[in-house]
């Protein structure tokens, strides 16, 4: 399980989207950049319903909150190394066991992250398996 600690982790890597937008002039925003803006939303609602879940199974074992049966379905697809539905609804499709998920979501955080601290300049690589949207990101560059 998760620890506090951990969950204060995973929340300081949400992207602050209005300082990465004041970094882009909305003149000169290209496709790219709105491509890899959408990317970022997607990753910081992905991260909220990580964090906001297992804040709340903490609560419960705290006796602070009543343990439901969403608690419990995601308590039993952790220990069972399953991507639980309400993270699956939110993040990327995969056929990963959780720990492989969460790998694979920290390379795309880290792709996101190379990005957001110069977004005015487009990667020289990006890889496609590391975004929630690549037809959208290919799209973008055509």
């Amino acid at each position: 399980m998760v620890r506090v600690a951990d969950e204060a982790q995973l929340e300081s890597n949400k992207l602050n989207i209005d300082d990465i937008a004041g970094k882009l002039s909305e003149e000169g925003r290209t496709p790219y950049q709105n491509s890899f803006m959408q990317e970022c939303e997607y990753m910081n609602i992905l991260i909220r319903t990580i964090t906001s879940s297992l804040a709340d199974i903490e609560l419960a074992f705290k006796g602070e909150l009543t343990m439901t049966e969403t608690m419990e379905n995601l308590m039993n697809a952790i220990a069972l190394n399953r991507i639980p539905a309400t993270w699956d609804k939110y993040g990327f499709t995969s056929q990963r066991g959780l720990g492989s998920w969460l790998d694979n979501l920290k390379a795309r955080l880290d792709q996101l992250n190379a990005w957001k601290d110069d977004p005015i300049n487009i990667p020289k690589v990006t890889f496609l398996n590391r975004l929630f949207n690549p037809q959208s990101f290919l799209a973008a560059i055509k």
